[in-house]
């Protein structure tokens, strides 16, 4: 081969290289740039609306969209984190926030939990969403059976649950249980029991929810009667009760806190529900006879 046709052939295959090189950078830089502009930046939450219309709904009539409605000038730091969705950024980040000027804050939105093109979570979570929702939801230590005092951790079927496996059916933002027992539930859709309980009938898995929350009000009653005549009594004598009994009326209190704060009515643990109960009776029994 003489050096003029190793010159040509070379050229021959250096061009088109070039051309293509050139080419692809061109289509990137297009193509990018298409993109970045059709992606909305999700500054804020009403930007979701446009793609996401349907799960948009669904979070307007759930309780979130209410969140910041709870606000009041009284509210503090702690409220602030839960209500809001700057407190809420506050304390995801483990920072102290300031609640001054709550009133103009944002309520829990979309953008509150999501977090789109920069989260390696599943469904661009902000967080794992078990530990997004402890972030604000106490009822943890219900569902595990754990941290009632002088009682003994008592786990149940609905334990191992995650929050969403029964707040999130069919993936909606309404973050609402669909019960069994609901009268406008159309007959084709299932309710929430449902995805677990395959084996019964909806009137089966309604009988068994309504059963637990007529246990736990049966056992729940008594004792809130007997709470407020004792609390009525020693309010007119403060000193009726000695120290003793002082401090096992507060863990009473304390523990019966917790299912207050669950408000499951038995339905995330009857059975703790029930085991806490069953030692607060034998407690207040004790401080009743003392102040008799």
């Amino acid at each position: 081969m003489t050096n003029s046709t190793h010159r040509k052939t070379t050229g021959i295959a250096i061009v088109p290289a070039v051309v293509l090189a050139a080419f692809t950078a061109l289509f990137h830089m297009v193509g990018f740039a298409a993109q970045e502009k059709n992606i909305p930046d999700h500054s804020s939450f009403t930007d979701c609306q446009a793609c996401h219309a349907e799960k948009f709904k669904m979070w307007e009539a759930s309780k979130h969209s209410e969140a910041s409605t709870h606000v009041t000038p009284k509210s503090g730091a702690d409220c602030i984190g839960c209500h809001t969705a700057e407190g809420f950024a506050a304390r995801l980040r483990g920072e102290k926030f300031d609640p001054a000027g709550k009133e103009k804050f944002n309520t829990i939105s979309c953008v509150s939990c999501h977090k789109p093109g920069s989260s390696a979570n599943p469904k661009q979570l902000v967080r794992d969403s078990e530990k997004l929702c402890d972030e604000c939801h106490t009822q943890r230590r219900v569902l595990e059976g754990k941290g009632a005092t002088g009682v003994k951790d008592t786990r149940s079927f609905h334990s191992a649950l995650t929050c969403v496996s029964c707040h999130m059916p069919e993936a909606n933002h309404y973050l609402k249980v669909i019960r069994p027992d609901d009268p406008d539930l159309p007959e084709d859709r299932l309710d929430t029991c449902a995805r677990c309980h395959k084996d019964n009938s909806r009137k089966a898995r309604a009988k068994h929810l309504l059963d637990w929350q007529a246990f736990y009000k049966e056992a729940m009653d008594p004792i809130n009667a007997d709470l407020a005549a004792i609390s009525a009594a020693t309010k007119e004598k403060p000193d009726l009760l000695n120290a003793g009994l002082k401090a096992k009326l507060s863990t009473v209190r304390a523990n019966l806190f917790i299912l207050q704060q669950d408000a499951s009515r038995g339905a995330h643990n009857l059975d703790f529900a029930l085991e806490i109960m069953s030692q607060a009776s034998k407690d207040i029994k004790e401080i009743k006879a003392a102040i008799k």
